[in-house]
């Protein structure tokens, strides 16, 4: 492809486009209209399944959407492809949750969130009511989830990612669990370091927003030299080092700087913005 074709740019959402409070700065809003306008084509590229996205993100106006950690992309009302957990992956996994007390988890698809009671009250104690709001409908408690006689929760749900907490004193650590995990997920650092000592995605093994960022390319016929990804976590890492050139957030976590082809500043300080302009998209 020639020099001057449109980029194919892959954000993350939480650190990256928005900040903690779910806040997009207003250069970054600017920065990503600019390129847009200027021909290059931009996917969110989150964690998150779409039903956690907020509307005023997707209001944004982006060209396509990459949710559940690389399991589902969509561009418009039509959906490029998604990839759903394995039935016997997540009775693997419940299983484990209660072998080892670990009381906080959720399931994320296409349809929504289904969370412990343990995560419920964790959703509450941030103030945070999860059946009231913008997501409300989306969010069930699996112990209302009704599992035919016969089937498994595993056979009842339709996800495509997991991610669970412990408590502060757990009897197995984050590399323990990705390993016993590891016939059934692929087991990412989560988003809660701050309150547990180990705490995790599961994701699909052989499913992460790295393929997602080849799939996407190939089927909107854009080579990989042509993408790019901008992202600040563990989470990022294989569509990192998927895309033709990566970006790592100044305020990124996990040693992802370390690879990555440019480092721009904290979302703070105009980071999306800045990186915008130091490709040539803005």
């Amino acid at each position: 492809m020639s020099a001057n074709t449109g980029k194919l740019v892959f954000i993350d959402i939480d650190g990256t486009l928005a900040d903690e409070n779910h806040v997009v700065p207003e250069s970054a809003k600017a920065a990503c209209r600019r390129a847009q306008a200027n021909g290059h084509r931009l996917f969110i590229c989150t964690g998150r399944s779409m039903p956690k996205i907020e509307r005023s993100i997707l209001d944004l106006g982006f060209d396509g959407v990459v949710s559940v950690a690389g399991a589902q992309a969509n561009v418009g009302d039509r959906e490029l492809f998604r990839h759903e957990v394995p039935a016997e992956a997540i009775d693997a996994a419940m299983a484990y949750f209660r072998e080892h007390g670990i009381a906080s988890y959720q399931w994320q698809g296409a349809s929504g969130m289904y969370i412990s009671q343990g995560y419920r009250r964790h959703l509450e104690s941030k103030g945070k009511a999860f059946n009231r709001g913008e997501f409300a409908q989306f969010w069930h408690l699996i112990d209302d989830i009704e599992v035919p006689r016969g089937s498994t929760l595993g056979e009842v749900l339709h996800v495509s990612k997991g991610s669970y907490f412990t408590g502060p004193d757990p009897d197995v650590t984050f590399e323990q669990t990705k390993r016993d995990l590891s016939p059934w997920f692929e087991t990412v650092h989560g988003s809660y370091d701050a309150i547990s000592p180990n705490n995790g995605e599961l994701l699909i093994n052989g499913v992460d927003k790295g393929t997602a960022v080849r799939d996407v390319a190939a089927a909107l016929g854009v080579g990989i030299a042509d993408t790019i990804a901008i992202g600040d976590s563990d989470n990022d890492t294989a569509m990192l080092k998927a895309a033709g050139t990566s970006v790592a957030m100044g305020n990124a976590i996990h040693g992802i700087k370390d690879f990555c082809d440019i480092v721009t500043t904290d979302i703070h300080d105009d980071g999306l913005a800045n990186a915008f302009a130091t490709l040539g998209l803005a």
